[in-house]
């Protein structure tokens, strides 16, 4: 609206109306700029730590290299034991590989990958297997040369015998492409995921062609199709199939966490979005490509070279996988939106249904609009100015306010029958009031039943926790399995309603920005985190969509910046005491512990600092990790009875983790930290040199220090042509890209490389211009084609 103010006011006439010649772009292709691949060589707007907690962490990352799959050609073998729904595993597990199959072809080709779409290919076969009361079948299997074998190891609803799967890979005959047997003996354990007994993946190299194997295991119970949500067959079987096509977890498995976590992800944890089966995103094809370029004429030289490889450009990673790191702008899913609320869905009915299309048609979400700021020609110059930019076709809400009324009696209880939902976003909060029938008697331990809020499809859970004996409700973000405050959901008996406010700060964190989509739903629940079936959801339909005011400042707000250096050092003490007994072992899974016995240890900070925190115990046998959460990143170095951690820039208060791996006995430790306040920023870019990657050129918080002078999402220090907008890799023009083209009187007098896939760009072309009146066309060209154009008198 401002643009449209000024160039209103602007000294010229309008010579023309303004001229339309191409559709909207098509989702999910018209945001996604990348991918970003070589060692670093992240998106100019993200971090290579992947540290939740780090205010400037705006970008996901996802673990790849996880199997060593060896051909773009996938045989895969789906394998279920007998049981009276045999016909519907098979089915929905088949279904599972041709989403990934399908939702492959069709992101390749929105993301310019086309040589990955053309070169993989996915053959499926299915088999009922009989076992017998071992698990065993009860005659053999033989498979030739599979690169993924699918197994799913339990009947629906445990109906049958089911499948031993560690005994079970041996008794199947497999013989790779040259007839040589397989025989695996030694299954090495790539995944063990905490979806449930029998679950995971597992490897086994047989030499040879296409020698590599990759069992993915699926121990789903899904008794009442459609309707019990708990490790439903196909979200199972899609999310294990990822991990045998090289990619890992996003941000919230067991080898987490790290953030903002993509939680509609096939690769998250998550049930995000709540009641829909997920489909591929382009992280996961990001991931897949990384391997599958090993195999491909990716360059189309017309062999396949060391030339065609791509390399992640998060090399390092954990330290034992590296990751590749994605803006979250990029992040689209194979729907014909782009987004995953509508990604197509299986046929999970126990009757065989219709066959699902996995490659939709992608339909127009955006339209062009062309601004021209101003327009002067003076002394013999002409300049023209404005901005070029795409926007929603649909008419964003207005309303900051909604309600919904639910129909009584369509749940199965009172308590969890949803009579009503009202809606209010203010400048702090999403603030809703759920009306059900009856509120879960909130003195009573452990409530069955669970009260969720959902924005953009995330959800946040309100329940009384099974393990609770005071019946105090607490509320989870399902999504990241991270508990919010407790005042997030408060819960009135005698109104029977549940109000929720959720800090929209912290969305905003999760990459969650206004308008919202809002919804609820009822749900009965178990454990902690375990959504088993949906009840009762207001609207019964759709969403109530809301805009927002401008939002307040969150609570992390930076400490002042020193005006000396000093050094000091402080001893930090857990409030319980700093002891760990063998009981409170993590084995290295505190994300996943039943029990939190982690000791969170806040520190401090009245000035921006490096923060050296060093943790020493007195038991060698024993072992304890460290973390230090909330700063630029860490640097970690171990000793033998001591972790040292080092944030180079900490400018909020930072917690330190101690993490009681393995305690053999009695473990006592003593946490120290050493403050030295940062100063130097040679570049004044408000990033200090201790942690600025690009210390002599000034770039943003959220790209570590280093500038994208172009905009054009390739850091400088990459860019072959830093100062001309571009989509090629090597931050130059390409055919393919975009130019604001500038004609006096029909002839071309300037030119302007743009890149508008982050939403708009601005532009400024300057040209000779002769005395007297002219016309002057402004014309927006995408893919050598005209997208949009405006004219104007001058003069």
């Amino acid at each position: 609206m401002v643009l449209r103010r000024l160039a209103a006011a602007a000294s010229f006439a309008v010579a023309a109306a303004t001229l339309a010649a191409l559709p909207a772009e098509s989702s999910p292709a018209d945001s996604y700029v990348g991918p970003h691949v070589g060692d670093k060589r992240v998106p100019a707007e993200c971090l290579l730590d992947m540290s939740p907690a780090n205010p400037d962490n705006d970008c996901y990352h996802m673990l790849v290299g996880l199997n060593a799959l060896d051909s773009p050609k996938v045989d895969v073998a789906v394998l279920v034991p007998v049981s009276p729904t045999a016909e519907r595993d098979l089915r929905i597990m088949r279904q599972a590989v041709h989403m990934w199959e399908g939702g492959i072809d069709y992101l390749s080709e929105e993301m310019d990958l086309d040589w990955l779409a053309e070169g993989v290919e996915f053959r499926v076969t299915g088999e009922e297997v009989e076992v017998g009361d071992d698990g065993l079948p009860v005659s053999p299997v033989q498979l030739t040369d599979p690169e993924i074998v699918v197994v799913a190891t339990n009947p629906v609803g445990g109906i049958g015998i089911g499948i031993d799967p560690v005994d079970f890979i041996a008794e199947i005959g497999i013989t790779d492409a040259d007839g040589v047997p397989c025989s695996p003996a030694d299954l090495s354990v790539l995944e063990d995921e905490d979806h449930g007994q029998d679950t995971g993946v597992y490897v086994e190299d047989c030499g040879g062609q296409g020698g590599n194997v990759c069992f993915a295991f699926n121990g789903a119970i899904d008794p009442v199709p459609g309707t019990t949500d708990l490790f439903g067959i196909f979200d199972l079987v899609t999310h294990e199939f990822g991990h045998c096509l090289t990619i890992g977890h996003v941000g919230d498995g067991a080898d987490g966490p790290w953030g903002p976590t993509p939680t509609n992800d096939i690769m998250a944890y998550s049930t995000d979005p709540p009641g829909l089966s997920k489909c591929v995103s382009t992280l996961d094809v990001e991931g897949f490509a990384l391997r599958m370029s090993r195999y491909l004429d990716r360059n189309g030289d017309g062999s396949v070279t060391a030339a065609d490889h791509l390399e992640p450009n998060d090399v390092a990673g954990d330290g034992f996988n590296s990751f590749q790191v994605q803006h979250h702008a990029d992040h689209h899913y194979a729907s014909s939106t782009g987004d995953p609320r509508d990604c197509p869905q299986p046929d999970v009915g126990l009757v065989p249904g219709a066959t699902t299309d996995w490659t939709p048609e992608p339909v127009d979400t955006t339209r062009p609009n062309l601004w021209v700021r101003s327009l002067t020609a003076a002394d013999g110059q002409l300049r023209v100015d404005g901005r070029a930019a795409w926007l929603p076709i649909a008419t964003p809400p207005t309303d900051t306010t909604g309600s919904t009324d639910d129909p009584t009696g369509d749940a199965s209880a009172p308590v969890s029958d949803i009579t009503g939902l009202e809606v209010e976003v203010t400048a702090e909060h999403v603030r809703a009031v759920l009306s059900v029938d009856e509120l879960w008697p909130v003195d009573s331990g452990g409530s069955a039943v669970a009260y969720s809020l959902v924005v953009d499809g995330r959800r946040f859970d309100s329940f009384v926790p099974t393990t609770s004996t005071d019946g105090a409700p607490i509320t989870l973000d399902n999504g990241t399995g991270v508990p919010m405050p407790a005042d997030t959901a408060v819960w009135d008996k005698d109104a029977d309603t549940v109000t929720f406010e959720v800090p929209r700060w912290y969305l905003r964190e999760q990459n969650i920005v206004a308008p919202y989509d809002v919804g609820s739903h009822t749900g009965l629940h178990a454990r902690t985190n375990d959504w088993l079936a949906t009840e009762d959801s207001a609207p019964d339909t759709g969403v109530i969509s809301l805009a927002g005011p401008a939002p307040a400042p969150g609570p992390r707000l930076d400490v002042p910046k020193a005006t000396s250096v000093t050094t000091r050092t402080v001893s930090l003490e857990h409030e319980g005491g700093n002891t760990f007994l063998p009981t409170d072992s993590t084995f290295g899974l505190g994300l996943i512990s039943a029990v939190e016995t982690r000791h969170f240890v806040p520190i401090d900070l009245d000035r921006q600092a490096t923060v050296t925190v060093t943790l020493a115990w007195d038991d060698p046998a024993s072992v304890l990790g460290l973390k230090v959460e909330g700063g630029s990143g860490q640097v970690v170095t171990e000793g033998e009875q001591s972790v040292t951690v080092t944030v180079p820039w900490a400018r909020r208060d930072l917690v330190a983790i101690v993490d009681p791996q393995e305690i053999l006995g009695p473990v006592t430790y003593t946490l120290t930290a050493k403050v030295r306040t940062v100063l130097a920023d040679r570049d004044a870019d408000k990033v200090p040199d201790v942690a600025d990657i690009c210390p002599n050129a000034a770039g943003a918080l959220t790209a570590a220090g280093c500038p994208d002078t172009d905009r054009d999402t390739v850091q400088d220090r990459f860019d072959r042509c830093r100062l001309v907008a571009g989509t090629a890799s090597d931050g130059c023009w390409e055919p393919s890209g975009e130019r604001i083209v500038v004609r006096v009187d029909g002839v071309r007098a300037g030119v302007q490389n743009i890149m508008t896939r982050r939403g708009s760009y601005a532009y400024d072309v300057s040209a000779p211009i002769t005395p007297g009146p002219h016309t002057v066309e402004v014309a927006w060209y995408s893919d050598g084609q005209l997208v949009k154009r405006v004219t104007r008198s001058v003069g």
